[in-house]
């Protein structure tokens, strides 16, 4: 019975600190107005697949982990095998949308450059003149 009001007690102890630490954040960042632009002017960007199947991730693993702490709670198991899998299929996820993401990047870059290719090619000479002999 006292491990519930331990649980429920750093829950809202967590909360309460990360609410405090966001209000001084704010309180500290009220005069910085570049911070505000930024944010301003990042807001106007669209948002992109890879964003939103980021923001579904976050959801699933905060989700998994309730219900997981829940089984935990009522078993007094964890089911290990499952939470290693979740988290190994979602950061799988995560690496390849970084390489897609540098993929991306990469190409933008090379059509930037107007080559297609992400350097010049290096042709290597036609003509080249010989060292003279030089006897020893």
């Amino acid at each position: 019975m006292n491990m519930p009001l331990i649980a429920a007690a750093a829950m809202a102890g967590g909360a309460a600190l990360g609410f405090f630490l966001c209000w001084v954040a704010t309180r500290l960042a009220a005069g910085n107005h570049a911070a505000a632009t930024r944010l301003a002017t990042a807001a106007k960007k669209k948002m992109g697949t890879m964003d939103k199947v980021l923001i579904l991730e976050g959801v699933i693993l905060v989700a998994y982990t309730a219900a997981d702490l829940a089984v935990f709670w009522h078993t007094g198991n964890e089911p290990a095998t499952l939470t290693a899998c979740v988290f190994g299929v979602c950061g799988f996820e995560n690496g390849v949308m970084g390489w897609i993401k540098t993929t991306k990047e990469k190409q933008a870059a090379a059509r930037k450059n107007g080559s297609g290719q992400t350097a010049a090619p290096v042709e290597p000479p036609t003509e080249r003149k010989e060292p003279p002999d030089v006897g020893i």
